[in-house]
């Protein structure tokens, strides 16, 4: 049996094999439990780029403690390679899921993209972006729940930009990759969201939007093309679903969801079948796992074409063709000049013809229109009436339930604000009659995952905050307006969120078993680091001597807690020393016999003890 790494995590069978690192189910140890373990490939150990990037992956993902976030537990180095050690998701992957249900569900696909969103959003408030979400990187656990892992090409958005590749390069997964990210410009949060709507876009349609020769050409195409119209790949497709997929993927990151939160939010208006935000975007002008196409792909020419096909369809270090000049764009200019010239024409002859026309025509008699409707929108129902009948125009009334438009209001009219009618014409005005009442649940106290399926299914918009304090990592601690009462449909209910302590206390583990104190201080938000064995007399064997930093100390979350465990007495060699005694013999003369003499008298006995 192979050595365990980091003498604690023995591998029980392989998951799955990326363009890095190979993915072993692995039994902890010291824990007694699965873990995912990720083992960086040997030949890439010796580069210093990729052990970066292995780091960075560790420390970016361990940062982070989210529902939707594959959890990191630990990592090193063993042998001539590095791990990782994660959350071990049961499950599949999204793109296995887009494989077997190419025509996914159009709720079910915003649904899951959502999850993604919050993910992303909460990565995002901590100031990290993702940069390679693609639906390898999406897990779905068997009981449907959404797990976002492979954070390792993140990088804080306050960081400067490391030279992990090569010059005039990007690393990225081209088919997934934003505009911004291939041109090697600076990214933020919404390169996370146009990937995301990359992935939308590929749930609906079963395909990517680009594809493309190599990785260069498909990265290119997301620069200076538009994506086909959803409408003419999967027909029926919802337009606000639409929407939302094109305002992910607009060119200009400006365009945009400005947050991943708001993307979110838009997901779960489609899916309550509420109005979404999107409007109709004009658009305008690789594969799945993770390459380097220069550095790695020519060392791996001795693998099977199977294996290369493979590899090759990876997060990319995209090698970026220098700028040319567009000549054909330049032609293509030309040849719009040119037409725009001939319709300039076109258009002033026929108005000429017009004119003349008219003018050589039978004068008619027009009655031309008395009253320009004004506007009402906004306005309450009375103050409405009133001013369409100082105007000389009849109305009626249609109410209808908004969640958005106060009880009262003017909602909508027909004919709209300007139109030229006659005199004593009628305005139909659509006033709200509010939102209807709903019961609002208590959420206080439980999971952020568990409020959100409470709330949602009731119509209800969620807006969260995050804030240090002592209840669990997730926890909902306020909810407003209060559970327990009524609220309007389609309101947003604040949910106070714990991000868990800014600081916790060491737990006092001592003369616990070592399993016990390990799982002691993962309940108190704090992880195992360094175990030691040392003798002791009074400790039993296996039991915790002492930890550093000692119990009552006060650290950051997740931190790393020192055990030094009892090895037992301390093994000892005694030698009794050998004592040799000489008997001096004593000669005793016998006193005559006489009164109180008598050998048979009482304390003289031959047997008292002297």
């Amino acid at each position: 049996m192979a050595q365990p790494y980091g003498s604690r995590y023995e591998i029980v069978e392989k998951i799955a094999r990326g363009g890095m690192a190979d993915v072993f189910k692995a039994r902890d140890l010291l824990l007694d439990r699965s873990v995912a373990l990720k083992v960086l490939f040997p030949e890439l150990s010796t580069s210093e780029a990729f052990v970066e990037r292995f780091r960075r992956e560790a420390t970016a993902a361990a940062n982070l403690s989210h529902p939707n976030i594959v959890s990191v537990f630990d990592w090193g180095k063993s042998d001539n390679s590095y791990f990782i050690v994660m959350e071990l998701v049961e499950g599949q992957t999204l793109s296995a899921l887009i494989k077997s249900s190419p025509n996914m569900g159009f709720d079910h696909a915003a649904a899951i993209a959502s999850d993604v969103a919050s993910a992303l959003g909460y990565a995002h408030r901590h100031g990290v972006v993702h940069r390679d979400i693609k639906p390898g990187n999406v897990l779905i656990t068997n009981d449907g729940h959404i797990k976002v892992t492979d954070f390792g090409i993140a990088r804080a958005q306050s960081a400067p930009s490391e030279d992990l590749t090569q010059t005039g390069s990007v690393m990225g997964t081209a088919s997934y990759i934003s505009p911004e990210q291939a041109q090697s410009q600076s990214v933020d949060g919404r390169s996370d969201i146009y990937s995301l709507g990359i992935v939308l876009f590929e749930m609906i349609c079963g395909q990517p939007p680009f594809k493309g020769e190599s990785a260069v050409s498909i990265a290119m195409k997301h620069v200076n093309e538009p994506p086909p119209a959803i409408e003419t790949l999967r027909p029926g497709t919802p337009q606000s679903l639409v929407n939302i997929t094109m305002k992910a993927l607009s060119k200009d990151p400006s365009d945009r969801y400005a947050t991943a939160q708001d993307f979110r939010s838009d997901l779960l208006r489609f899916v309550q079948g509420r109005p979404v935000e999107a409007g109709a975007v004009a658009t305008s002008g690789g594969g799945d796992t993770t390459t380097v196409f220069d550095e790695v792909v020519n060392s791996r020419r001795g693998f099977s074409d199977d294996r290369a096909s493979d590899y090759l369809e990876a997060t990319t270090v995209i090698p970026l063709p220098p700028a040319q000049p567009n000549k054909k764009r330049e032609k293509l200019g030309t040849i719009i000049a040119v037409a725009a010239a001939v319709v300039v024409l076109a258009a002033f002859f026929l108005v000429y013809s017009l004119v003349k026309g008219n003018k050589l025509a039978t004068p008619t008699t027009t009655t031309l229109p008395a009253i320009s409707v004004p506007s009402v929108v906004g306005d309450t129902v009375n103050t409405a009436t009133s001013t369409l009948s100082s105007q000389g125009l009849t109305y009626k009334i249609n109410y209808q339930q908004s969640s958005s438009v106060p009880n009262g209001t003017v909602l909508s009219q027909n004919p709209v604000a300007g139109s030229q009618i006659s005199k004593g014409s009628s305005v139909t005005v659509q006033v709200s009659s509010g939102a209807a009442l709903v019961s609002l649940p208590n959420v206080v106290n439980q999971t952020i995952g568990n409020a959100e399926s409470q709330l949602v299914p009731l119509g209800f918009s969620i807006s969260t905050t995050y804030v240090n304090a002592s209840t669990p990592n997730g926890t909902v601690i306020k909810e407003s307006p209060a559970g327990g009462g009524k609220a309007p449909q389609g309101s947003t209910i604040d949910l106070t969120v714990s991000n868990g302590p800014s600081q916790v206390s060491v737990p006092d583990v001592s003369g616990q078993p070592s399993a016990q104190a390990a799982n002691a201080l993962g309940t108190a938000g704090l992880s195992l680091g360094n175990t030691t064995n040392q003798p002791s007399a009074t400790v039993p064997s296996g039991d915790v001597i002492s930890t550093n930093p000692p119990a009552g100390t006060q650290v950051a979350p997740n931190s790393s807690v020192d055990l030094v465990i009892s090895s037992g007495p301390a093994a000892t060699t005694t030698t009794a020393p050998t004592t040799t005694t000489t008997a001096t013999p004593t000669t005793t003369a016998a006193a005559p016999p006489g009164p109180g003499n008598s050998s048979n008298a009482p304390g003289n006995s031959s047997n008292a003890g002297g």
